[in-house]
């Protein structure tokens, strides 16, 4: 079988299941129930028996695994890379096996990945947010079918319907592992300021540029954009660009376009360019014009929101396009000590659904989602992949207010109160249709995309045909 057709097979799986995964987000703490019996020994800490076998022996009293070590590597740093670090803690504690986790940046960590398993010297557990490229590894050879590391594939597919297609194989291999979901269709403001300022949160695209308009005309800069990330710099805009696809050509376009049987180089996704270009070139919408873009770490694009005494009174940029995923776990203080942010999601800082464009297309939603995939069979690896698969595994991070979980058979109630699961669920309530990281199905991870919108970016737009072309071209030459 060859690349192309399995990413079409997985493209068309994605856009068949994404519904699936996020609507069960939108179920209410009143109206789910726990799907685990009795609770938890310790918040992060599964009750035996698991219905896995190395996670159960691992629990045991006599901890059998205590003083051996697995390797893990992810792309979450700074707040995120904590919050990971605090929801395995408690599991390393009741087991005694050492998670030894190298936290690499988006960009080097992809890089590091391709190097490592080529290699033969990769972690033995690594975390990766593109299907495409797991899928890849998996029918190269690169990596290990986890279904009998797991083992309980039944169960692994009954608390994973919608997510756990998008990493089988051909063969129904299991490739990869998942872990938790992102909503990205999403824009982050300053919520106290809006309402000092009178500003509204804008519904339509129309009332979107209104708005930028306003800001403008206020003498601030209404767009917090950064985009540099070593290896990896553009992909924030494809973001905007698959967002604005799904707004204005709908999910049979960008369904095609994904599986890239519909190109660049078309006056569709020409019109999604325009229009992202519209935010990103207009003369004083973007803090620091595109030098800037491309200058700033997506890390740190969000920081001059915060600007004013007090902090965010007086923001210098006031809304950034990003993922649920940022904050508050790239919030400048959070960032700065390590500690949890000040600022409160929901209260300081906020989410409004990026809006829709061409009425015809109804409210699309865009998403993305994490998994694990494994290089290496050991009973403590086995374990330690078994636990990454059970709604433990992010309880602590979903209590901090910062991870959506993968498994649908997360408790409801470790949901109640939580502001960006609201949000998100919203948006799905609302879906007319879904879309899968568009990048993240394509091949190489979108790197030709990726690096056709840097050099669209360096040349403020004017440059579109050829930089179109160019991708077609790059993504043909596989």
């Amino acid at each position: 079988m060859t690349r192309t057709h399995r990413r079409s097979i997985l493209a068309g799986t994605v856009l068949a299941t994404m519904a699936l995964t996020f609507s069960s987000l939108g179920v209410s703490a009143q109206d789910a129930s726990p799907a685990a019996s009795g609770a938890p020994a310790a918040v992060g800490v599964p009750t035996a028996p698991t219905g896995y076998a190395e996670l159960d022996q691992a629990l045991g009293a006599d901890q059998p695994f205590n003083g051996t070590k697995v390797t893990m590597q992810t792309q979450w740093i700074l707040g995120e890379g904590d919050n990971f670090q605090a929801s395995i803690a408690a599991f390393e504690a009741a087991t005694g096996i050492d998670i030894s986790v190298a936290e690499v940046p988006s960009g080097q960590h992809e890089q590091l990945v391709n190097v490592s398993l080529n290699g033969g010297a990769a972690a033995d557990i690594i975390m990766l947010a593109q299907p495409a490229a797991i899928l890849e590894y998996g029918a190269d050879g690169l990596i290990l079918d986890a279904g009998p590391i797991i083992g309980d594939t039944e169960k692994l597919a009954a608390e994973h319907p919608a997510t756990l297609p998008l990493y089988t194989g051909a063969n129904g291999e299991i490739f990869g592992v998942p872990y938790k979901v992102d909503v990205k269709s999403v824009v982050w403001y300053p919520i106290k300021a809006f309402e000092a300022a009178g500003y509204a949160v804008p519904t339509t695209w129309d009332e979107l540029i209104a708005l930028s308009d306003q800001i403008v005309a206020d003498g601030s800069d209404p767009w917090c954009v950064g985009m540099e990330a070593a290896g990896a710099t553009g992909w924030i805009a494809t973001d905007m660009i698959e967002d604005i696809v799904l707004r204005t050509a709908g999910p049979e376009v960008f369904n095609a376009w994904a599986q890239l049987e519909h190109p660049f180089d078309s006056p569709e996704i020409k019109n999604a360019f325009d229009l992202a270009g519209q935010i990103y070139f207009t003369p004083d919408y973007v803090l620091g014009g595109s030098t800037g873009i491309l200058a700033t770490s997506q890390n740190d694009a969000m920081d001059p929101m915060f600007d004013g005494d007090p902090p965010l009174s007086a923001p210098s940029c006031w809304m950034q396009k990003q993922a649920t995923w940022y904050g508050p776990d790239f919030f400048p203080d959070q960032k700065a000590t390590g500690e949890p942010s000040e600022f409160v999601v929901g209260e300081d800082v906020g989410l409004f659904y990026f809006p829709p464009i061409d009425p015809a297309q109804g409210n699309p939603a865009l998403g993305a989602g994490d998994a694990f995939m494994v290089t290496q069979d050991r009973p403590e690896v086995r374990a330690v992949a078994q636990f990454l698969s059970v709604p433990e595994s992010t309880q602590a991070w979903i209590q901090a207010g910062s991870a959506i979980s993968a498994n649908q058979a997360t408790p409801a109630d470790w949901y109640a109160g939580n502001y960006k699961l609201e949000i998100a669920s919203g948006i799905v309530a609302n879906a007319t249709s879904f879309g899968f990281d568009a990048s993240d199905l394509m091949p190489a991870s979108g790197a030709a995309f990726w690096a056709g919108v840097v050099d669209w970016i360096t040349a403020d737009g004017t440059n579109t045909d050829e930089v179109l072309a160019q991708i077609d071209a790059e993504q043909a030459a596989g």
